[in-house]
């Protein structure tokens, strides 16, 4: 007699993940559809209470008036050279504390002496409020934007090397010993076996570097008066100016939307 109990199940493992986080009868929606339609839900909302007064307009600027207004300003050229600084400032800052960082960090890994010594003081450094040091990269560089990205790319190369080094460490020594027998050599085994093992933990830790940096760069721009946008919200918020202060905070955020969407993508293409 022969049975049938095994006829539907998954041919693979993807078949058998859809099948796991399918609800039973029921529709299925893309990921971003469903984000794209809770932002959508969140400023109807707000754009409601504002135009009711629930939300005094002051304070709070209506999300149709933003939209129109950031198309305005994206028009603008003295503008777009204000994104323009900020983008310039946030590329930099963050490839230097990725590049430094990763190597630190591998280096911190490979010579064991090394990183006990070090890692201690790295992690007490990455509790300690750096940003307030700014006075001295103000002495040390002027008043500029050299200043500005100095000190976020030192922010940020901070937990860098601290997620490499932990990321490094955590590869099961057997992955190693296979890449051994198999003869490959050094670049071959850090490539193809150690790096892609390490890379989630590595990207998260460039994930929090890049909101150190956004963070420290508009910080810093709101407080010297240099550069891009966050002169602009300065400005704006100075002069009561609501509309142009949610257009630079939007437009900040779909600047860190961007750069997370390609360090998501580059942790893709590294781990294949």
């Amino acid at each position: 007699m022969t049975t049938t109990h095994d006829t539907a199940r998954p041919s693979s493992a993807p078949a058998l993940a859809s099948a796991a986080t399918r609800r039973p009868g029921g529709p299925r929606f893309p990921l971003w559809l469903v984000r794209i339609a809770l932002i959508a839900a969140f400023l109807v909302a707000i754009e409601f209470s504002v135009r009711v007064e629930i939300i005094d307009p002051f304070f709070v600027a209506r999300p149709s008036s933003v939209l129109v207004q950031m198309g305005s300003l994206l028009t603008d050229s003295e503008f777009l050279s204000l994104v323009g600084i900020t983008l310039a400032e946030t590329f930099v800052a963050f490839g230097l504390a990725a590049v430094v960082g990763v190597i630190v960090g591998f280096l911190l890994w490979r010579f064991r002496a090394l990183g006990d010594a070090f890692e201690p003081l790295v992690a007490a450094l990455f509790s300690s409020p750096i940003v307030l040091l700014y006075p001295i990269f103000l002495v040390i560089l002027g008043r500029n934007s050299a200043a500005i990205v100095a000190l976020a790319a030192v922010f940020a190369v901070l937990p860098t090397i601290l997620f490499t080094k932990q990321a490094l460490g955590a590869v099961s020594q057997t992955m190693l010993n296979v890449g051994r027998s198999l003869r490959l050599s050094a670049w071959s085994n850090f490539r193809y076996i150690l790096l892609p093992a390490a890379a989630p933990t590595i990207f998260t830790g460039l994930r929090i570097a890049l909101t150190y940096v956004l963070i420290v760069v508009v910080a810093m721009e709101y407080i010297l008066q240099i550069g891009g946008l966050g002169r602009f919200v300065s400005e704006a918020s100075l002069l009561f100016r609501a509309t142009d202060l949610y257009v630079s905070v939007g437009l900040i955020v779909v600047i860190s939307a961007g750069f997370i969407w390609l360090i998501n993508r580059l942790e893709k293409v590294v781990q294949r």
